[in-house]
């Protein structure tokens, strides 16, 4: 949660979705964290 600056609900929902394998976690954390630097910021006008 740290690592991603994410909410708690966020990070819960990855967790979920790697179904207790933890290396489904990790690459799930590590192609969030590839996104979040890729992926340009919303801005609204």
């Amino acid at each position: 949660k740290r690592k991603l600056e994410c909410s708690d609900m966020y990070a819960q929902k990855l967790i979920d979705e790697a179904q207790g394998d933890e290396n489904k976690l990790y690459d799930l954390f590590v192609q969030k964290l590839a996104e979040r630097h890729t992926r340009p910021a919303i801005v609204e006008y």
